[in-house]
């Protein structure tokens, strides 16, 4: 409930606000009177600046009030109007309704554009953000996007070219709360082979245009784009975006492009089932690297690393998942080595790791294929992969500040074929039509297949 100060505050603000907007209008209508003296034009400006500097004191003062800065704590008026001084010093407010009082009193601007900061808000020490959702995304890009949709008219666009985390990982979880509710398009590019800022590392992003206050919400995506650098120019005229009404993994905006995509993740969500359900403590373990390369890396054993001492080591990329009988933690292993899950990463994560939500997530129910027709071929299949990728494995010496490390080096793309019977059996287990099946075993195959695509696991 607000207090006696603050309510006396906000009709201040709310009387300032009419006789600055009479101001404006008087402004307005003079600028468009032929024969206007100058002396009453002019004074007419400093009558309107006048008027605003009023309203920006009081603004000041509310605002302040948010930061500790509020009246009950001085001792009089005159203590309050210093403390509000040295805020507005450091603080430095931007009132939108001031700078900008035509636009914003006309409802926002029609457009807005930008590529605001990446920063992570503890690097911003200099001040502190309040009244926010999207605080807790703890980036500066997303209190942007959020501030840029309140400003915009109630029909504006907003358009921000972001980092993919942004529709793809829990952290923006209030920012995606947002974006959902827009009519929105946004579109998704890898860093590699190509990128769409030259000079800098890791840096996927997708470009968002939002319809601001859409009665009607809807979101369009493209797929997670890759392409090579004499490409470029062809790349925008070549997107296709794909209505997405559903995901599969919690805080994840989807990268579908095509009605391919929608059947397949329509079949997904129809098994019930999550890999997540079947974890158990037991000595059924496989091995799932967090690497996010052109194939996922899922083994039945330790790559080995030996150090520097020659002492052997574990991978810290691999993480353990244990099941409850040795023939579910094959058909795990299968899935998730297969195009199928390749895909669904590609679609759901950042794309730069596979993460655990990622793994739990994925739509399959162990018990059921274990004990089908497909199930004994599931295990064969996991068997012929696993001594396949070790025959094909190679050690390598890697050099690192901290050590020198030996690392037995895996590459699926060698066992290609292989991973494309995984998926043929996969595909009578989802119901997948033939096309589907193709569309997934042929997923991003230009670059997956293409001479620099070997995956090495390093540290």
């Amino acid at each position: 409930m607000l207090s006696s100060e603050e309510t006396g505050l906000i009709a201040r603000i709310d009387e300032t606000a009419e006789i600055a907007g009479r101001a404006y209008q008087r402004f307005r209508e003079m600028q468009t009177t032929y024969e206007m003296a100058a002396d009453q034009f002019l004074e007419a400006k400093k009558e309107l600046r006048r008027r605003l500097k009023e309203l920006a004191d009081e603004l000041d003062r509310y605002l302040a009030a948010d930061y500790g800065i509020d009246r009950p704590r001085f001792k009089n008026t005159k203590e309050w109007d210093t403390g509000v001084a040295h805020w507005r010093t450091s603080h430095q407010p931007f009132h939108w309704l001031i700078e900008f009082y035509g636009i914003m009193r006309s409802g926002g601007f029609d457009v807005i554009i930008g590529n605001p900061p990446y920063v992570e808000l503890t690097a911003v020490t200099q001040y502190r953000t309040i009244s926010y959702q999207c605080t807790g995304a703890g980036n500066l890009y997303a209190l942007v996007m959020e501030r840029s949709c309140g400003i915009a008219a109630p029909r504006g666009y907003v358009g921000f070219i972001v980092p993919v985390s942004s529709v793809s990982t829990d952290r923006y979880e209030s920012l995606q709360v947002i974006l959902r509710s827009k009519r929105l398009h946004y579109s998704s590019y890898d860093d590699r082979p190509s990128r769409l800022f030259d000079g800098l590392e890791h840096i996927r992003l997708t470009i968002h245009i939002i319809k601001n206050g859409e009665s009607d919400p809807s979101n369009h995506s493209t797929r997670y784009n890759k392409w090579t650098s004499v490409e470029r120019t062809e790349l925008f005229k070549t997107l296709g975006y794909a209505n997405v009404p559903l995901t599969l993994v919690e805080c994840s905006m989807p990268k579908f492009s095509s009605e391919f995509e929608h059947g397949i993740g329509t079949k997904l969500s129809e098994e019930r089932s999550r890999l997540a359900l079947f974890y158990r403590r037991s000595q059924h373990h496989i091995y799932y690297s967090r690497k996010v390369g052109y194939f996922v890396q899922v083994l039945d054993f330790e790559p080995r690393v030996l150090d520097g001492r020659g002492c052997r080591r574990s991978p810290s990329e691999f993480k353990l998942l244990a099941f409850h009988s040795e023939a579910q933690a094959k058909i795990a292993l299968c899935a998730l080595n297969s195009n199928l899950f390749y895909w669904f990463v590609t679609v759901f994560s950042d794309c730069r790791h596979v993460n655990k939500r990622e793994v739990d997530s994925f739509p399959i129910d162990l018990p059921r294929i274990e004990t089908s027709q497909e199930g004994p071929e599931f295990v064969v299949l996991a068997k012929d992969l696993m001594a396949q990728l070790k025959a094909n494995s190679v050690e390598r010496v890697m050099s690192f500040s901290h050590d020198r490390l030996t690392v037995q080096c895996i590459f699926p793309k060698q066992s290609k074929p292989l991973i494309d019977r995984i998926d043929s059996l996969l595909a009578r287990h989802y119901g997948f039509t033939d096309d589907e099946l193709d569309f997934i075993i042929n997923y991003d195959i230009k670059y997956r297949m293409g001479r620099d695509t070997e995956d090495v696991e390093d540290e």
